[in-house]
């Protein structure tokens, strides 16, 4: 199983089976800029921030078709419109290889301006997510501004990673390996050795440039090309790690920014990846306590009780893979996902109850399969719209974009027993919720800004949920404070991210800060 190393996407809607989860829009306008505030660029950079964006419904441009006929069936009746954006591959040669960033719009009536939004991954697609963030947002916000999405480099149509063709990738998201032991050490090594070099076959230069620093430079260009003085942003998740390297690297054309989820980008991957282990374990036992106290739990005994049987349900997929209806077997790891998907959102416990139920009555892994495919991007069988196989490249994007920005700096057997020590309820397992994958990737770390604090930069609010699986409470804590000028916000309650989830309290916070720039009160708790 491998974690998300920062923080997994927004699910902007509850999950659905039948739909495997997508969130498709499109549309028709232009973009002009006059103002020499709004364009002035970097040294070697003009050519690209005095761009005009050339906008047009998205079913008029083969080039965005997602080579899905109901995601593109979708596009084609939404009213978002779309365009390209060109960048330079390496920022630090910008008379270079130039790539182009797939970008889309829902215009606002009486629009004031444009909000850019990201929707987390590392690798969710922005022009996929603008209709669904458009959904769930407050109207207040989405009556007075542009709602804008983009997809970042190597995510969905800008510039894409590819790796391996669907069925390596089932091979690679399935594998149960143990690299706390020689063996599963050496199986890990030649499984993600085989992964990074396809990638860097599959993808080329490309692969060495979708770091997320590269990818906050190519936002400061779409601000520009929007027209826009400064930025007004919406990041979720990973999308704060994001919004906070841009603010960092441009604090004089920060506007009004909030960062949902916060993903604390001082920390090490180690020590994210035994928070998220913990945050995830949280999140289980709020669900078993829900489910314990219902009808029909698949569960019984105490919270205690209910965990340890999720856990042997696990084990048992690691030990004999569980069947399913698609002739594919439930693994471990793939079980595992299958159980993490529901804990990101309080509305998609049910789907978590109903596949846990056939795991252990009926030893049919079918649910959690549909489950992990859900957030692998993957569809199959007869619940499923789509031909077999992966339609996203979220999986391969954000391994690619996470191996760039950091790589574990702790053995595994050490991770393992770190894990074990926070987290006891799951030593069944732990030493499967570890890998590197990143220890051979054959192009060199980036690294981390050496400064997120974006001194200068106007009030920016960081959003935190207290019982979040993905983005603990605490890094949205430590996220205000890294930040000069962090204003926290708090939401009591379950689930990853809060703004989209119709919380009245914490929409009024938002949209009152984002549309009149009326800013939350430091602490404020809803």
């Amino acid at each position: 199983m491998r974690l998300p190393r920062t923080g997994r996407r927004t699910v902007l809607v509850p999950i659905t089976v039948a739909a495997c989860i997508a969130l498709a829009t499109a549309g028709c306008t232009s973009s002009t800029q006059d103002d020499p505030q709004v364009t002035a660029a970097p040294p070697g950079l003009a050519e690209y921030y005095s761009q005009t964006l050339d906008w047009v419904g998205c079913d008029e441009d083969p080039a965005f078709s997602s080579g899905t006929d109901w995601i593109d069936a979708m596009l084609a009746k939404s009213s978002l419109q779309c365009t390209w954006m060109t960048v330079p591959l390496d920022y630090s040669d910008p008379s270079g290889q130039t790539i182009k960033i797939a970008a889309a719009r829902l215009v606002a009536k009486d629009s004031k301006g444009s909000v850019v939004i990201n929707p987390g991954g590392p690798g969710g697609s922005g022009v996929d997510s603008v209709n669904g963030f458009a959904d769930a947002a407050g109207t207040k916000l989405t009556a007075s501004f542009d709602i804008v999405g983009f997809d970042p480099r190597g995510v969905s149509r800008s510039a894409p990673v590819d790796c391996v063709d669907d069925d390596m990738l089932d091979v690679f998201l399935a594998a149960d390996v143990d690299t706390t032991t020689e063996a599963g050490r050496a199986q890990a090594e030649d499984l993600f050795t085989q992964f990074g070099a396809g990638c860097a076959e599959r993808t080329g230069p490309v692969l060495a440039h979708v770091d997320t620093i590269s990818a906050a430079r190519d936002m400061d260009v779409l601000r520009a090309a929007l027209g826009e003085p400064t930025l007004t942003y919406v990041g979720l998740s990973y999308g704060t790690k994001l919004g906070a390297t841009y603010a960092a690297l441009f604090p004089d054309k920060v506007g009004r920014m909030v960062l949902d989820g916060g993903l604390d980008p001082t920390i090490s991957a180690a020590e994210r990846t035994v928070a998220q282990v913990a945050g995830f374990e949280l999140a289980l036992r709020a669900y078993a306590t829900d489910c314990l106290a219902g009808d029909d739990c698949p569960l019984s005994g105490s919270v205690d009780d209910a965990v340890a049987q999720v856990v042997s349900v696990v084990e048992q997929a690691q030990e004999s893979p569980m069947t399913t209806n698609t002739g594919r077997p439930l693994t471990g790891s793939l079980a595992i996902t299958g159980i993490i998907t529901p804990l990101y959102s309080q509305e998609s416990w049910y789907l978590l109850s109903t596949a846990l139920h056939s795991a252990i009555d009926e030893d049919d892994g079918s649910w959690l399969l549909v489950l992990a495919d859900s957030y692998s991007g993957r569809c199959e069988g007869l619940t499923c719209p789509l031909a077999d196989g992966y339609y996203s490249n979220m999986m391969e994007a954000t391994t690619a974009i996470s191996c760039l920005d950091d790589r574990l700096d702790t053995d595994p057997q050490t991770l393992a027993d770190q894990i074990a020590q926070v987290v006891p309820s799951l030593e069944g397992i732990v030493t499967h919720l570890v890998d590197d994958s990143c220890a051979s990737w054959p192009v060199p770390v980036v690294g981390p800004l050496e400064s997120y604090a974006a001194t200068g930069a106007p009030p920016i609010v960081v959003i935190g949920t207290t019982n979040d699986p993905a983005t603990p409470y605490e890094w949205s804590q430590s996220l205000a404070k890294t930040l000069d000028s962090g204003v926290l916000v708090t939401f009591i309650g379950e689930g990853h991210t809060a703004y989209l989830g119709g919380t009245a309290c914490i929409q009024k916070a938002v949209d009152d800060y984002l549309v009149d720039g009326t800013v939350p009160k430091n602490g404020l708790t809803c």
